[in-house]
C-alpha cells in the first residue's frame, strides 16, 4: 500500500529532466535490492542538473557532473512528497522489482528444475533427444506458472520415467498410482502434455505419421498404457479358441477358418480367450500374419503380431499365454528398432529367439541383395549377445518381411508335426 499523491509525484520526480534519475535509481534497486550510498552522473545537462537541485532543495552547482546523496532524497521525499520514501517513490513510479535475494533463489529453483529434468536424460539415455528439445524448446517454463511449479512437473516426469514400462494398465490407473491423481496425465494437463513425448522416447516409438489423439494413444500403448480399453489392439492368426466367453468363441471360430482375428485390450484383459496352446510364435509385422493366413490358411500355428513396440494388448495377450504355460518364440527386424522392440518384449515376457540370432542374421546379409543401411544405437542383444556386434558391424537392415518364406517354412512344420489344439 503506497501513500502519498502518486500524481503529484509523477509530476516531480517523474518529470522528464529527473527520468535519467529515477532508471538509475530503478537499476540500483534490482542489483543491490537497497538504495543507499550515493549516485553520481557526468551525463547530464544543465536542465537535468537544475531538476537535481530544485527537488533536493540546492543550488545548482557547476560542472558537468552531478551527486545525489540518497539518504539526503529519501529525507526531501518523505517530508514534502512521498511518505513512504525513496524505494516506495521508485516502485509507484517503475513497477515492482525483484530483489537480487528473490532474483538468486527463483534463479536457483530453475536451475535445480531443469537439472531434475537433465536427470532423466541421464538415468534413461533413450529419452536423450526428448531431453534436449524440451530443454531448447523451454518446455518447462511454457507449461508452469512459477519455478517452483517446474520442479514440481519436471520430478513427475522423472517419476514416470522410472516407472514405464509398465504391466498393461489404464492412464487413469496409472496416473493415480503415481500421483495421486487419477487426472494428471490428462491431454490437457501440462504434465499429461509433456509426458506423451517422453514416453514416445521411452518407448522407442519410431517414426510416424500420426497426429494428436493417435499418437498420443500409440505413444501411451508402446509403454504399455491403454488410454481407452479400445484403441489399443492386437492381431493374431491361429489361436484356437474355445467355447467359453464370446472372445474364445470368435477366436475358434476364424482359427477354423483360417482367418486373422483383432482383439482389442478390453477383449483380452476381461474376455476368456480359451486353450493355451504350448508354443506361440510372435511377429514384429502384420505382414507375415496375412502371408500365415494366405498360405497356411486353418493349419496355421498361434502366431501374436507385435506391429511395433508391444502395446498394451499385446502384452496383456502374451501374459495370459505364458502364465496359461506357453512358451513365445520371436523373431523380428534385424536393426537398431528390430533390437528395441525384443528388448521392450523381454522386459514384460519371457521369449526365445525364432531366426533372431547372429547366424540368422548374416546368414540373410550373405543372401539377400539391395538391403539398405540404418544409423542409430544398436543396443544390448541379451538373447544372443553376437547379434549385436553383426549389426554393429554390418549395419544392414534386414526387414522381416525379406525372411517370409524362411518364417513361413517353420510355422508350415510346426502345423505339419503337432496339429492345432482343439477348442
Amino acid at each position: 500500500m503506497v501513500s502519498g499523491n502518486i500524481e503529484r509525484l509523477r509530476a516531480v520526480l517523474g518529470a522528464p529532466d529527473l527520468a535519467w534519475l529515477v532508471a538509475r535509481l530503478r537499476t540500483r534497486l534490482e542489483r543491490d535490492g537497497e538504495l543507499i550510498g550515493e549516485l553520481t552522473s557526468s551525463k547530464v545537462d544543465v536542465a537535468e542538473r537544475a531538476a537535481v537541485a530544485r527537488l533536493l532543495g540546492r543550488p545548482v552547482r557547476a560542472g558537468a557532473s552531478v551527486s545525489v546523496p540518497l539518504d539526503a532524497l529519501d529525507a526531501v521525499l518523505r517530508r514534502r512528497l512521498w511518505p513512504d520514501g525513496l524505494e516506495s517513490a521508485v516502485v509507484a513510479l517503475t513497477g515492482p522489482y525483484l530483489h537480487p535475494g528473490e532474483r538468486r533463489r527463483t534463479k536457483d529453483a530453475w536451475r535445480n528444475a531443469q537439472e531434475r529434468l537433465e536427470g532423466i536424460a541421464t538415468a534413461h539415455p533413450e529419452a536423450s533427444a526428448w531431453v534436449a528439445r524440451a530443454t531448447r524448446t523451454g518446455a518447462l517454463k511454457r507449461n508452469s506458472s512459477d519455478a517452483l511449479d517446474a520442479a514440481i512437473l519436471a520430478a513427475r516426469l522423472a517419476a514416470l520415467a522410472d516407472a514405464v514400462p509398465v504391466e498393461p494398465d489404464s492412464l487413469a490407473v496409472l496416473a493415480g498410482r503415481l500421483f495421486a491423481d487419477a487426472h494428471a496425465l490428462d491431454a490437457d494437463r501440462p504434465l499429461g502434455r509433456l509426458a506423451v513425448g517422453l514416453v514416445a522416447a521411452l518407448g522407442a516409438l519410431g517414426p510416424t505419421d500420426a497426429t494428436g489423439a493417435h499418437l498420443r494413444r500409440a505413444a501411451w500403448a508402446c509403454v504399455g498404457v491403454v488410454v481407452d480399453e479400445l484403441s489399443s489392439s492386437v492381431l493374431t492368426v491361429g489361436l484356437p479358441g474355445g467355447s467359453g466367453s464370446p472372445t474364445a468363441r470368435a477366436l475358434a471360430a476364424l482359427s477354423v477358418e483360417g482367418q486373422p482375428a483383432l482383439l482389442t485390450y478390453r477383449q483380452v484383459a476381461g474376455d476368456d480367450i480359451g486353450t493355451v496352446p504350448r508354443l506361440v510364435y510372435v511377429c514384429e509385422n502384420p505382414a507375415i500374419v496375412a502371408a500365415a493366413a494366405d498360405r497356411l490358411g486353418a493349419s496355421a500355428p498361434p502366431l501374436v503380431c507385435l506391429d511395433g513396440q508391444p502395446g498394451a494388448a499385446a502384452v496383456r495377450l502374451l501374459r495370459r499365454l505364458v502364465n496359461g504355460g506357453a512358451a513365445l518364440a520371436y523373431h523380428g527386424d534385424f536393426d537398431g528398432g528390430g533390437a528395441a522392440i525384443a528388448r521392450t518384449l523381454a522386459r514384460h515376457v519371457p521369449w526365445q529367439p525364432w531366426r533372431f540370432e547372429a547366424a540368422d542374421y548374416l546368414a540373410a546379409v550373405g543372401s539377400i541383395t539391395g538391403l539398405t543401411s540404418f544409423t542409430g544405437a544398436i543396443g544390448a542383444t541379451e538373447w544372443d549377445p553376437a547379434l549385436a556386434e553383426s549389426l554393429e558391424s554390418h549395419r544392414l537392415r534386414v526387414e522381416e518381411e525379406a525372411l517370409v518364406e524362411t518364417l513361413l517354412a517353420d510355422l508350415a512344420a510346426f502345423a505339419a508335426v503337432e496339429a492345432p489344439t482343439a477348442p
